[in-house]
């Protein structure tokens, strides 16, 4: 309850800001939009690493993406960041590709964003970290547990965690054993403000 009624302060602040910016916006309509250039910057799994997205695309990290697919891995078992809101749903993998690769799964990454919409009541952003586990015969998944840091909003977690636990991989040794059996995917999700100030007064009245 503190969390949402904490949130709502945050949310009406968010309003006034977007009303300042919208104030100080000119010629919006009669100048050409410029397009920020992107600057390349390393892998953040360390030099020499290659980065995949959902798709299983290779691709380079850059100052266009989210500044938590930018930022430098620190954790050195961190194989996968993934960002979920409602509507995007982004994986990198950072490290390992020769390994361990994600197999694309589109629809499961649409039902993750929908699981997301209810939770659309305020502007929050949080993030959360999931050990996986996996046997190491089989590939499949064995273990799976928050480490270090776990969602605030406990149905998030429960989101985060599910999500976590569809994911198949592609091992690449010659029998199809796998090479590694124990990593990190780093979380952000993102909420967007989608009710009123009063709707969300309702919400709580009703809870208590």
């Amino acid at each position: 309850m503190h969390l949402f009624l904490s949130a709502l302060s945050f949310f009406l602040l968010i309003h006034c800001q977007s009303a300042q910016q919208t104030s100080t916006t000119t010629n919006a309509e009669t100048t050409q939009e410029i397009l920020p250039i992107k600057d390349l910057l390393p892998p953040p799994g360390g030099e020499g690493e290659i980065i995949l997205n959902e798709r299983g695309e290779e691709i380079q990290n850059h100052t266009g993406e989210i500044p938590f697919f930018q930022k430098k891995s620190d954790l050195p078992t961190e194989i996968f960041r993934v960002y979920i809101a409602s509507d995007s749903y982004q994986v990198r993998q950072i490290r390992h590709t020769d390994k361990i690769r994600r197999k694309p799964d589109a629809g499961g990454d649409e039902l993750s964003k929908e699981e997301m919409k209810k939770f659309d009541l305020l502007s929050f952003v949080d993030d959360g970290m999931i050990t996986i586990g996996l046997n190491t015969i089989t590939g499949k998944l064995e273990s799976i547990a928050f480490d270090r840091r776990v969602p605030r909003i406990n149905d998030i977690a429960k989101i985060i965690q599910n999500d976590a636990s569809r994911f198949n991989y592609e091992h690449s040794s010659k029998d199809g054993t796998p090479i590694v059996t124990k990593f990190l995917i780093s979380y952000q999700i993102r909420l967007y403000p989608g009710k009123t100030r009063d709707e969300i007064k309702q919400m709580l009245q009703k809870k208590k």
